[in-house]
């Protein structure tokens, strides 16, 4: 119990128990209190702080908490038990940070498109096996047991081929044969082989393998087959688990749904509308007002669905190739039949899938490595990843990364869209508050650090350089006020937002009534949307703005663009759009050192 508050020091940096005050105490509750524990474990956890405080006595000073008494005396059950969040306050579940998480759903999408069909595979080998449904089993149809084994052997022999084994434990271990495997190929009474024929087998010499092969090794990671050899009968089920949870990242992460809701999905559950093509998930309300039963087109009134994008559909169709015999996609057991909950009834835990979450992102970075020697997947500030933190995180992510790949050509932006339209006219609004508190968060950052750098003399030019500072110095103005409740956010945002955006290169400033990415799109006929549109921007727009930071950015383009112009290998054509190009650049950079600077900004 102590290991948890020993970790917990550790990362808060304090060394001795004697810095630990009642401030400290306050902290460590709600680390507690965010753990995936149970209430009873989580009182444990604040008995033995308790009991080191019992005992100071008896211990050195700098081993005494400084506390006259661990959170006012208040009975450790009572500490555990956290109060309900009121409505409209702060969201305390931390994201998971965006270099653990983008190495989390890239690994996870790598498990689902390269990994995941050659385990799927291996367990339908295996179950072919099992069923004496495998095509190599043929052979021994009418066959007595003596001669199915003879005839294995000699086939073996013919093929060079190795009899199933055990894991060796260390490299001194000598080799056993795995009786039972060999029994299951060859369907033998009883999946035993009987003392008086196992000399047909030891009398023909063949080798014995490390463990009882299935399968075959098909995908690759980075151009080598991401094993060596193909996975065991005894590796099969942790593999199956770290599947099942990596389809349970991409499905969780890329919808916006509740742990709860992802973990009751069903089979058959992806839905494609005919009329837009939109790509949907019908599932069941996990919590809050939409837990309302109501009339529906169907006979569930639970059920609800929800717009996603195409990796969530590619994994529940994984998924549903994974756990075929039971309802649920994530079944409350993949491999045997469970007494107490039985996998036909009743669906994974939340607490078990945070368990199996740890163990997925341990076996990625035991199994593949990276050149530099870190983590593949580095650990979280935060601490253990738990499955009602994936929600948050990208919320933060499709605000602060519109344009960040996820995979194959699939952003965040699109992600928000299809997210957002779940929810959009929902009773359930938890999904809106978390995109307006993080619009919030993100605008008042970028106001903080754009009034920094003018502040500090960053030089901006442009035909919008007077409109860029004074926004900035209005915004910076603006003093702020205390948000006690969701629905503050939005009004709140239009007297923070001074609408600047940072694009790649150039800076908007954004006004509807000038921009000509908005004019251009309406003299097409197409829809107009609320904001520029950095596709459509055209360098003799009235509200670009190049800052420092935009005009190093476009050096480094500059240099690209001339070296594709003197390149006398590419075709005229590309070496000219190269050159006008370049050419435009000059001019901006040319303009930027030109214009006069301006006074440190107030």
């Amino acid at each position: 119990m102590l290991r948890v508050f020993a970790e917990w020091m550790s990362q808060q940096h304090l060394p001795n128990l004697h810095e630990v005050t009642d401030q400290q105490l306050d902290r460590y509750r709600q680390h507690v209190l965010r753990l995936e524990a149970s209430t009873h474990h989580k009182s444990h956890l604040f008995i033995a702080v308790r009991t080191v405080w019992d005992y100071r006595g008896r211990l050195p000073p700098h081993c005494r908490l400084n506390t006259h008494s661990p959170w006012g005396g208040t009975p450790p059950a009572r500490l555990a038990a956290a109060a309900s969040r009121p409505a409209g306050t702060e969201n305390t579940t931390p994201r998971v940070a965006a270099a653990t998480m983008e190495a989390l759903l890239d690994w996870s999408l790598r498990m689902v498109e390269v990994i995941g069909p050659d385990i799927v595979a291996a367990r339908a080998e295996l179950d072919q096996l099992e069923a004496g449904t495998h095509p190599s089993q043929r052979a021994f149809d009418g066959l007595t047991s003596r001669q199915r084994l003879q005839v294995f052997a000699a086939d073996a022999v013919q093929r060079g081929h190795g009899l199933p084994g055990h894991p060796r434990r260390n490299s001194q271990e000598q080799p056993r044969i795995n009786w039972s495997q060999l029994a299951r190929m060859l369907q033998l009474p009883q999946r035993q082989v009987p003392a008086s024929l196992q000399p047909v087998i030891l009398d023909s010499d063949l080798p014995i393998d490390d463990g009882s092969p299935v399968g075959t090794i098909t995908g690759l990671v980075q151009g080598h087959p991401w094993r060596e050899r193909p996975a065991t009968t005894q590796e099969l089920p942790g593999l199956v688990s770290h599947l099942s949870v990596a389809c349970f990242v991409i499905i969780s992460y890329l919808s916006g749904m509740r742990p709860g809701e992802v973990l009751n999905l069903r089979r058959g559950c992806t839905r494609q509308d005919e009329t837009t093509g939109q790509l949907l998930v019908a599932g069941r309300y996990g919590k809050g007002h939409a837990r309302t039963p109501r009339p529906t087109l169907g006979d569930d009134p639970w059920e609800r669905t929800w717009v996603v994008v195409r990796p969530v559909h590619q994994a529940i169709a994984l998924l549903e190739r994974l756990t075929d015999g039971s309802p649920f996609l994530f079944p409350s057991s993949l491999h045997k039949p469970h007494a107490i909950r039985p996998a036909d009834r009743h669906a994974r835990r939340t607490g078990e899938m945070t368990r199996d979450l740890g163990n997925f992102i341990a076996w990625v970075n035991a199994t593949f490595h990276r050149l530099d020697g870190d983590a593949v997947i580095p650990p979280d500030p935060a601490g253990r990843i738990y499955p009602s933190r994936f929600r948050r995180t990208l919320a933060y992510f499709i605000v602060r990364r519109p344009r960040g790949l996820i995979a194959a050509a699939l952003q965040y932006g699109h992600v928000s869209t299809t997210v957002t339209l779940s929810y959009s006219g929902k009773a359930d609004t938890g999904w809106l508050d978390d995109l307006a508190v993080e619009r919030l968060e993100a605008i008042l950052e970028h106001n903080k650090h754009d009034h920094a750098l003018l502040a500090a003399g960053e030089h901006v030019s442009g035909p919008a350089a007077t409109d860029y500072r004074d926004r900035v110095v209005g915004a910076h103005r603006f003093a702020g006020r205390v948000v006690n409740r969701v629905r503050n956010v939005e009004r709140l945002l239009q007297h923070t937002d001074p609408s600047i955006h940072h694009g790649d290169g150039m800076t908007c400033v954004y006004r509807a009534e000038t921009a000509v990415c908005r004019t251009s799109r309406q003299d097409q006929g197409l829809p107009i949307e609320d904001g520029p549109l950095e596709a459509e921007c055209q360098t003799g727009c009235v509200n670009l703005a190049y800052t420092d930071r935009d005009i190093a950015r476009l050096g480094e383009r500059l240099a690209v663009l001339n070296a594709a112009a003197d390149d006398s290998m590419a075709p005229a054509p590309l070496r000219d759009r190269a050159g006008a190009q370049a050419e435009q650049i000059r001019a901006v950079l040319n303009r930027h050192q030109t214009a006069p600077k301006e006074g440190r900004t107030p």
